[in-house]
């Protein structure tokens, strides 16, 4: 099992904009490829920031869930739109310790 990290530092003013967009359009399309571990705002530190945490079986089911998710009727005009909310975009991949309670 891999984790993914993503942290999107949004432009000030859209974090609330991102969300509802995410809420009301992109969870249908992404709940269909990805499984989601949880999602946080950041409360301290950096500001604007949103914090999503996906699972995937190993690399190659993420490339091919990210792929199909591509193809998505809809999904890259969606992607489009969010990304103008976006100053920056992280992606760490994840691999758990022997003692973390999720593997």
């Amino acid at each position: 099992m891999i984790y993914e990290l993503r942290i999107y530092t949004c432009r000030p003013g859209t974090v609330s904009h991102v969300l509802s967009m995410w809420e009301n359009e992109g969870r249908a399309m992404l709940e269909l490829y990805f499984q989601m571990v949880g999602q946080w705002t950041s409360e301290t530190g950096v500001a604007n920031q949103i914090y999503t945490l996906w699972t995937f079986r190993d690399m190659n089911h993420r490339q091919q869930a990210r792929a199909e998710l591509l193809r998505h009727p809809g999904f890259a005009e969606y992607l489009a739109r969010c990304r103008e909310c976006y100053a920056k975009q992280e992606a760490i991949l994840l691999s758990s310790t022997p003692i973390s309670p999720l593997q």
